[in-house]
């Protein structure tokens, strides 16, 4: 009975041994857990890909990591992301990744791709073999998941905004990634607009807005909305700021929790 016993025990110890080694490969034909079931979710990655047979997955956190799955294979990458290059002149970004045992190479080009989609190429392939496994589809910017709420106007060209002129509030707007809505408070009047994304660059039209006057405050209100309504503005995270600029301007905002 013993024997019995310490036989179980011996297979259960190796076999958890077994999954904690995948895990830290990078590498792994585990059932998803509770965390992939996150990395998998389309609303939670800066891009999001799938093979139109839903055999393969990715997503891509720019700034961090990148995880794909080969359903069919039963097979998991996650991996830091090592290099990231944006060709100059045009938004076609390469990223390459690696794991303890795998390498991944992806490309997002600028051909437009399924409803507002890029075309991306996937490379992944064993350090220890010179041929991998490619594979292509139509992918989707989804916006950096820290943009994700509400933001306080700071600054405007990099002066400081001063509170005591808006009686009612100061600007603040609300990024809600999951329905693609930008919306909020401009100082003198209500905002909403549609998001679209791309890489570093956030583009809102329409953005619509009532139609009330506020003396002064309206001045500082239509610098506010040249910049979002002048094309795309590149964003930037830094320490719990959002900057959005482009040639019309900047706009410094602070996260309001």
């Amino acid at each position: 009975m013993k024997t019995t016993y310490y036989s179980i025990l011996l297979l259960l110890v190796a076999g958890l041994f077994f999954s904690c080694g995948n895990s830290k490969d990078g590498m792994s034909s585990n059932d998803n857990t509770s965390e992939d079931a996150e990395l998998i979710s389309k609303k939670l990655s800066d891009f999001y890909a799938e093979a139109p047979d839903s055999s393969w997955i990715l997503r891509v956190q720019f700034d961090s990591k990148v995880y794909f799955e080969d359903i069919n294979k039963g097979l998991k990458f996650s991996g830091d992301v090592d290099e990231l290059h944006v060709a100059q002149g045009a938004d076609v970004v390469g990223i390459s990744a690696k794991s303890n045992s795998h390498i991944l190479r992806l490309s997002i080009d600028i051909v437009d791709c399924g409803n507002n989609g890029k075309n991306v190429d996937v490379m992944l392939r064993n350090k220890d073999k010179k041929d991998g496994t490619n594979y292509s589809s139509c992918g989707y910017y989804r916006g950096n998941p820290k943009l994700h709420g509400v933001w306080a106007v700071e600054a405007i060209d990099q002066k400081a905004l001063n509170a005591d002129k808006f009686p009612k509030d100061i600007p603040h707007f609300e990024i809600n990634l999951e329905t693609k809505h930008f919306g909020g408070f401009a100082g003198c009047n209500q905002v909403n607009g549609q998001m679209k994304f791309e890489y570093n660059k956030m583009n809102i039209a329409p953005l619509a807005s009532t139609k009330m006057y506020c003396a002064d405050v309206s001045d500082i209100e239509n610098k506010i909305l040249n910049i979002l309504r002048s094309g795309p503005v590149v964003y930037t995270l830094k320490s719990g700021k959002l900057i959005l600029e482009n040639p019309k301007g900047s706009l410094t905002l602070k996260s309001v929790d």
